[in-house]
């Protein structure tokens, strides 16, 4: 792609932001027969909490459009979206997704497994995204569009290694001051 590292934060446009954009988001995307394997940290901050709220866990991401979001700490839970089928793990028990809470973990688990495998990031209905390149990092903004959204987010913060093209980073900011930090690592 021919971007040289900065040391500052250098906004990427055009035909540089689209040819960016477009080989981040194909190198989320596992080979066929593949997977792309992730332990991460999720950090819950909000002014309400005393401290943080740390959760430990690992995320899975088959080139199936499959993905499980299974939390190891502090409480062992697992989000499966397989095709389009959702189902949670909880005590080595699936359950079924139905109704409203339903409905908002379908929805929380769609938005999620389009900005891990880098679909979020070329849908220009859903999002509005600014994309920077930094030292070691490129860094997409995506505000939402879609006021189901808006109500979740006031924008996700995704950053991408530079080499590798894989997520480093997703930050989901609220609107109280509070934000969701996940930071992955590649297994």
């Amino acid at each position: 792609m021919g971007l040289g590292l900065h040391a500052q934060t250098v906004p990427l446009a055009g035909s540089q932001r689209a040819e960016a954009l477009t080989a981040i988001a194909a190198a989320q995307q596992p080979k066929p027969g593949k997977t792309l394997n992730y332990t991460f940290v999720q950090t819950k901050h909000s002014p309400l909490l005393a401290q943080d709220a740390v959760s430990k866990g690992k995320l899975t991401l088959g080139n199936d459009r499959t993905m499980r979001w299974q939390y190891v700490e502090p409480q062992a839970f697992a989000l499966v979206v397989e095709g389009d089928s959702i189902y949670t793990i909880t005590g080595g028990k699936r359950n079924s997704l139905s109704g409203a809470s339903g409905k908002m973990t379908r929805g929380l688990a769609q938005m999620m497994m389009q900005m891990t495998d880098g679909a979020s990031l070329t849908n220009d209905k859903l999002f509005e995204t600014t994309l920077t390149e930094e030292a070691g990092s490129y860094r997409a903004t995506l505000v939402p569009k879609r006021r189901d959204m808006k109500r979740m987010m006031q924008r996700a913060v995704l950053t991408f290694d530079h080499k590798t093209l894989l997520i480093k980073s997703v930050r989901l900011i609220e609107k109280d001051d509070s934000y969701t930090q996940i930071d992955f690592t590649l297994q």
